[in-house]
């Protein structure tokens, strides 16, 4: 087994994408840890940040080949050598061996796992069993290489020069808080998808990189030609270190464009006080009934769907897992709650798109499709598609019914598993269910209708769809409007 995992080393990393998570995004706060390492030495992540050190973490296998080529170019013996505790004790660097199956054999270059002495020539600490490490860093592959900087954050350097290493290290970017004041923003968070005459939220990370408590700062936000979209007046209190994520309020725009979030107030350092974004302004209208349809491909597991609103919060959505057939169609009903901006995303797990079908339309009152908003079929590799729309127009009438009598009255309205018929007419002889297409789904003869509260009644059994139900009497016929999700 572990001499498997040698030759096939990126099928392995590949499969280990499926599994996790994304990795932690530049920027990211990194993940506190302690570890014990093959000396019987034990570290703290933290310990070391709050000392000033910037710290390098490489996470490796033994029987990783790319890893073993990369640890043998010496390039961290180099800055260890230079900038560490016997150079000018600027950093930290630290080998994790994070497959907890492999063995110290391995690590010393003579178990079946491996491809030599791992611990040979390297003076810096090595951790092995830190698989914990790995997992909390949301790792999908070898060598995974970061550099956290005394203020927290984490880059991922990966496999890079010796310069580029050291150039990262001595930036400002990564330079422990020195000045007393210093506010810098750390990642635009906001919304990047509007509609036409719909206002967008904007917001940023605030970190305190300077050694004196912040308390106040002004922001603005503009457009690429320099027209002023808003200012905000931030207030708080802020520690070094300490981060804020600030809401600065609603911008309108016109088009499509890249826009900067700048702060202005009188700062230490002004080189890590803007940040820039792109505004996609979404053209496609919609009401609020929409329905996905998706075709499966030999994978349905690596694919997921999300509806989002104008904040980012997501509606309506499916996990990855959560479609298990290959090769199937899916159809999910979505009534939104309200006009506004949305967007929808598609996304694959392997990141080669597969052979999938994707189709997002909108309906009427009547269920007539009045706009088709995103489609997809084999559309080659990507991970993440998606598409914004705005819904100008609820849909109001999902409960309709014939003649003078009164409708049915349904709750929940979409079901799932069960729905409670009220105000229906005690003398109903014939109860059925049709699916829109007109084919009868389910039907009861003579109904035992309770004398107070609802009619409750199965539909578990109902694929996602809409439906009608009908209640026939001798006078009279009652219908509603069912979405079974």
């Amino acid at each position: 087994m572990k001499l498997f995992k040698t030759v096939i080393t990126c099928v392995f990393a590949s499969f280990l994408s499926f599994q996790v998570q994304a990795q932690l995004p530049d920027g990211a706060l990194a993940p506190d840890w302690t570890a014990t390492d093959i000396e019987g030495v034990e570290h703290n992540l933290y310990s070391y940040l709050d000392s000033g050190y910037a710290v390098i973490l490489d996470f490796t296998a033994t029987w990783c080949g790319p890893c073993w080529t990369y640890h043998n170019s010496g390039i961290f013996e180099e800055i260890y050598n230079n900038y560490g505790p016997n150079g000018t004790n600027e950093v930290r660097i630290f080998f994790i061996e994070s497959d907890d199956n492999t063995t110290d054999d391995d690590l010393h270059g003579i178990g079946a796992s491996t491809w030599g002495d791992w611990t040979e020539g390297v003076e810096y600490p090595i951790i092995d069993n830190g698989g914990f490490i790995f997992s909390d860093y949301q790792n999908t592959y070898y060598p995974t290489i970061y550099t956290i900087c005394p203020n927290r954050l984490l880059n991922q350097i990966g496999q890079a020069s010796y310069d580029i290493h050291v150039n990262y290290l001595q930036s400002l970017d990564c330079a422990a808080a020195s000045m007393p004041s210093d506010a810098s923003i750390i990642s635009y968070t906001g919304s990047t998808r509007s509609c036409p005459g719909e206002p967008s939220p904007l917001s940023v990370r605030l970190m305190n990189n300077g050694t004196e408590p912040m308390t106040s700062c002004t922001f603005e936000a503009t457009t690429l030609f320099g027209a002023e979209l808003l200012t905000y007046e931030w207030t708080g209190n802020l520690d070094t270190y300490e981060i804020e994520e600030v809401q600065l309020g609603d911008a309108i725009f016109a088009t499509t464009s890249i826009f900067f979030v700048d702060i202005i107030s009188e700062d230490g350092n002004t080189e890590n006080n803007s940040v820039s974004a792109t505004m996609n302004l979404s053209s496609q209208t919609a009401t609020s009934l929409v329905r996905v349809q998706l075709t499966t491909d030999e994978t349905p597991g690596d694919n997921s769907w999300s509806i989002t609103d104008a904040s980012g919060v997501e509606v309506e959505g499916v996990a990855f897992g959560d479609m298990t057939e290959a090769n199937t169609a899916y159809t999910w009903w979505v009534s939104l709650p309200a006009t506004g901006c949305y967007g929808f995303d598609l996304f694959d797990l392997s990141g080669n798109g597969g052979n999938l079908a994707c189709d997002l339309s909108t309906f009427n009152d009547d269920l007539q499709n009045i706009n088709t908003i995103f489609t997809a079929s084999n559309s080659g590799a990507w991970s993440n598609l998606n598409k914004g729309f705005l819904v100008n127009a609820v849909n109001t009438d999902v409960q309709e019914f014939d003649g003078s009598s009164e409708p049915i009255l349904l709750h929940p309205n979409p079901a799932t598993n069960r729905v409670v018929l009220n105000a229906l007419n005690p003398s109903c002889h014939l109860l059925q269910v049709h699916h829109v297409s007109g084919a009868l789904a389910k039907e009861w003869v003579n109904p035992s209708i309770p004398t107070s509260g609802g009619l409750n009644i199965d539909v578990s059994d109902l694929a996602s769809g809409i439906y009608v139900i009908s209640g026939h009497s001798s006078t009279s016929k009652q219908s509603a409007r069912l979405i079974v999700r």
